[in-house]
């Protein structure tokens, strides 16, 4: 075999073997403060994915309300993640830090129940 080919096929077969250990990596799902199942690392990896972390912080305030004083607004309310996710996958007008308003960004594109998920950790934190 040429040499090319031989690096090539052990870049692939490195690829194959990371792809099957993070496929049978345990996947941890614990229950909210409301009894809802949650994948904490998939939603804050989506919060990455998505820009969210931009603008909030779990605790930390930056452009928007941190995750944490979002949980807060949100506690109690039984409609808290219907809300949130309807927040979320719109084009609401939001209040910035510097009381200006900005449009938030969309993730309507994202699949529900990912989103869904993302929600139920964000009004957990």
């Amino acid at each position: 075999m040429k040499r090319n080919t031989q690096l090539t096929l052990k870049v692939l077969n490195a690829t194959l073997l990371a792809v099957v250990m993070c496929a049978c990596a345990p996947v941890t799902v614990t229950r909210t403060a409301s009894g809802q199942a949650c994948r904490p690392e998939a939603a804050k990896a989506m919060a990455v994915k998505d820009h969210c972390m931009r603008c909030h912080g779990l605790t930390k305030q930056k452009e928007g309300p941190s995750f944490s004083v979002v949980a807060k607004r949100y506690r109690g309310s039984p409609t808290a993640e219907v809300d949130l996710y309807a927040h979320l996958t719109s084009h609401d007008v939001s209040m910035m830090s510097d009381e200006n308003t900005g449009v938030h960004k969309c993730i309507a594109g994202e699949n529900p129940e990912k989103i869904r998920n993302m929600v139920r950790w964000i009004l957990d934190q």
